[in-house]
């Protein structure tokens, strides 16, 4: 038996299958069959159902460890290409999170800002109102002073 690879492509045109086969370059179902020949007892390989039926060696035939071998090499350039966009996603995560720490910093510095600015209106709405009361307090002793001393001036024409 030949060891020729093929996958279905249009109108005949054969190309390289890679990895387990599905189907034949013709388009036909690919079946896995043992190898009952002195040169390959019990031996595994995928064969095309038209090569099957009209025993013919054009179609595709592929050792299973041979299939195999090739669909390990395609899952490691998968792996590679998923662990490479695992990578870019990092950085991208520690990116973000620099600029999250940057926006959360500002963000922070506006708060104690405004903290800063509405203890100052307290202190000046405090303040005010401090004045307010000094101020009547002053008025009423300075009331009280007048009274006291008309009361006073009274008491020294009066009596």
């Amino acid at each position: 038996m030949s060891c020729t690879t093929g996958s279905s492509v249009n109108r005949g045109e054969r190309q390289k299958s890679i990895g387990v086969p599905e189907r034949c370059w013709c388009g036909r179902k690919v079946y896995l069959l043992v190898s009952k020949t002195n040169e390959n007892p019990y031996r595994r390989f995928y064969r095309c159902q038209g090569a099957l039926q009209r025993q013919t060696e054009s179609h595709l035939f592929k050792w299973v460890e041979v299939a195999m071998a090739e669909e390990l090499e395609e899952q490691k350039v998968e792996i590679g290409k998923a662990f490479a966009e695992l990578e870019r996603m990092g950085g991208d995560c520690i990116a973000l999170g620099r600029c999250l720490k940057s926006q959360f910093g500002s963000l922070e510095a506006r708060v104690c800002q405004l903290e800063n600015d509405a203890k100052l209106r307290e202190a000046e709405e405090c303040s005010n109102k401090r004045k307010a009361v000094f101020g009547a307090y002053r008025h009423l002793g300075v009331a009280v002073f007048v009274a006291g001393g008309l009361a006073l001036v009274y008491k020294a024409f009066c009596g």
